[in-house]
């Protein structure tokens, strides 16, 4: 079978991988994304999740991270911003408070 599909043995034909899993030529299964990678219906391969974003093993699509979060590419989570700093949704980093703003909580 081509890669992004498998067969059983003794199979008549070749199935595509679900989303979130992979396989390369000549497979006779799917192997499932590790957490921080994704991959669609059919995949030769899986994909890192961009920064702000994070999956967790097996996933067809990455999640963006919520408000008060941030996460590098190929995340598994995301990570609380520190006290003093904030973020919004699909958040790359956190950012200092304004000035005459302040927090004191964490995933602000």
């Amino acid at each position: 079978c081509e890669s992004g599909k498998y067969s059983g043995v003794e199979a008549a034909s070749c199935d595509s991988c679900a989303g979130g899993t992979y396989s390369v030529a000549g497979s006779r299964n799917c192997s499932d994304c590790v957490s921080g990678t994704y991959s669609i219906a059919g995949a030769a391969s899986c994909v890192s999740c961009d920064s702000g974003t994070y999956s967790e093993a097996a996933s067809s699509a990455c999640s963006k991270c919520d408000a008060g979060t941030w996460s590098n590419v190929s995340a598994a989570a995301c990570i609380a911003c520190v006290a003093g700093k904030s973020s919004g949704s699909g958040a790359s980093e956190c950012d200092d408070c304004e000035s005459g703003k302040y927090s004191r909580v964490e995933a602000a």
